[in-house]
């Protein structure tokens, strides 16, 4: 017997929290028992294997469903399900700077968890059915509105991330993709692209001039995070752009 997803369940209501286990293994899931801390569901991660995540917001310490919503995103980059009562401004705003593939409201209905789960295994499926890349390649299939599009690394001239998007600017036209920059990063640093601002990359191929504090990327200046500084220089330098 398909004994399901081994989901993750965040939540620090104990009735809500059964609730939602009884729901889960009804529709034929293996959900753990519910954990009511960010910091102990971390520790739980590690060593166990989990497929989805449903993940209240507002939970027990100081840390919140979005603190594990972000680790997540960078760390297993599984989906998960936001569950909360709050829909407030903040709260949306929050949940804007990560990646869920849902998002329940309480109180819910089983059939608006199934729907959720569901939803969020189809998003799972489309993000990682992207066409295998080659790290020696010289261009990346990145989805573009719903389609893979393939994009030339020279074309490249630097990445800037918008909320839950990241803009990739080339020489031809500005694309726009769900993708995290920290991933496209990952995917790109060992082909020139490197990190200079918390929100911004720069492939450093396109670099005209360079300053301790800025670097030129034809017309446009950017200023470089003092934390990125002496990885910059030295991989310009390394370049023989010094």
């Amino acid at each position: 017997m398909n004994p399901g997803l081994k989901i993750l369940i965040l939540e620090d209501d104990a009735i809500i929290g059964e609730s939602i286990h009884m729901h889960l293994r009804s529709l034929g899931h293996t959900p753990y028992p519910p954990i009511d801390n960010v910091e102990a569901a971390m520790s739980f991660m590690e060593r166990n294997k989990v497929d989805m995540a449903i993940l209240d917001i507002q939970v027990n310490g100081h840390r919140t469903g979005v603190d594990l919503a972000k680790h997540i995103d960078e760390h297993h980059r599984l989906p998960y399900v936001f569950l909360t009562a709050f829909t407030d401004d903040r709260t949306l705003t929050n949940v804007n700077t990560t990646q869920p593939a849902g998002y329940l409201v309480k109180p819910f209905r089983r059939s608006e968890l199934k729907a959720a789960i569901s939803l969020a295994k189809l998003k799972d499926s489309q993000k990682n059915s992207a066409p295998d890349q080659d790290v020696s390649a010289q261009h990346i299939f990145v989805n573009i509105g719903g389609e893979w599009e393939r994009i030339n690394v020279e074309d490249i001239l630097y990445l800037e991330s918008a909320h839950v998007y990241t803009e990739i600017h080339t020489t031809k036209a500005k694309k726009i993709t769900r993708k995290s920059m920290t991933e496209l990063v990952d995917q790109l640093q060992d082909r020139g692209v490197m990190r200079i601002h918390r929100s911004r990359a720069i492939n450093l191929a396109h670099v005209t001039r360079f300053s301790r504090q800025t670097v030129h990327i034809e017309d446009l200046e950017f200023k470089v995070s003092a934390s990125f500084r002496q990885a910059l220089n030295e991989r310009l330098k390394a370049a023989g752009k010094s």
